[in-house]
């Protein structure tokens, strides 16, 4: 039986949607397949992995991650440099979730995942809601939207991955997007500086859900306990501020923010 392992970071929520959308959809299919083509199919976030998963013992990995200001987001790259090379070339499908472009984030993904026996079959690239637009134009509709027939889309590309696992395993290495020179300015301002965000006390419960589910440990606390962001360290995937029960966190100084993520289903 064929074993195929989901392997997913998810900033605010976008690729942990899709990832489990794959995953649903290839678990059905796996009960309908002619006992010769059986598999079998697990999934994880990158940030809970089983100390006991061993990625050899799977024949093919699905491996998605937000693109954040062009290129992929920094904890799945931090993931993939401690991960050891696998022992056979393993056919990979890849892709990302973006708000607008992805950019040459999947080819960068793909040459990192090569040198590790992870071969690209199949790339893909999902527009989902915004999560940086959401708090920056709230009074953009664009941004609070995935690209329509999302779902479809996904069970095409996640069957189509099935027929494309063969041996020997066919390198499908993602193209170079000419339309990425379009994304400059939002990459360099991304990459160059990161925005403030500020804690507005008089909502702050003191839960530290912020604290403790930020994906690169960001957080401190002050003097008074009250959440304290180090910039420094600051990836600008704002889970803060979208998952923060009370809306305590934003971008502005003045105000919380007037609108947040949420999941957007067809």
């Amino acid at each position: 039986m064929l074993k195929i392992l989901v392997l997913y970071y998810s900033g605010v929520g976008n690729t942990k949607y899709v990832a489990n959308q794959v995953y649903s959809i290839l678990s059905k299919k796996s009960k309908e397949v002619e006992k010769s083509k059986k598999f079998s199919i697990e999934i994880h976030s990158i940030e809970k992995v089983p100390l006991s998963l061993e990625i050899d013992a799977y024949d093919a990995l699905i491996i998605g991650f937000p693109t954040i200001h062009s290129a992929p987001a920094q904890p799945i790259l931090n993931f993939m440099k401690i991960l050891m090379q696998l022992k056979k070339e393993t056919p990979t499908f890849l892709f990302t979730t973006c708000g607008l472009y992805a950019a040459n984030s999947l080819r960068i993904f793909a040459e990192k995942c090569i040198p590790l026996n992870m071969i690209p079959i199949l790339s893909k690239s999902y527009r989902c809601s915004a999560t940086d637009g959401m708090l920056l134009a709230p009074f953009m509709k664009f941004w609070f939207k995935n690209e329509k027939h999302l779902l479809p889309k996904l069970e095409r590309d996640a069957l189509n991955f099935i027929e494309k696992i063969g041996d020997p395993v066919e390198l499908d290495m993602p193209k170079e997007a000419p339309y990425s020179i379009l994304n400059y300015p939002n990459k360099w301002l991304g990459q160059k500086g990161v925005f403030s965000i500020y804690l507005h006390k008089n909502l702050c419960a003191k839960c530290y859900k912020c604290v403790n589910d930020c994906p690169v440990k960001a957080f401190d606390k002050d003097e008074e306990n009250f959440p304290l962001l180090q910039k420094s360290k600051c990836i600008n995937c704002y889970r803060c501020i979208h998952h923060c029960p009370e809306g305590a966190l934003s971008l502005s100084k003045k105000y919380p923010p007037k609108k947040r993520w949420s999941l957007v289903e067809e």
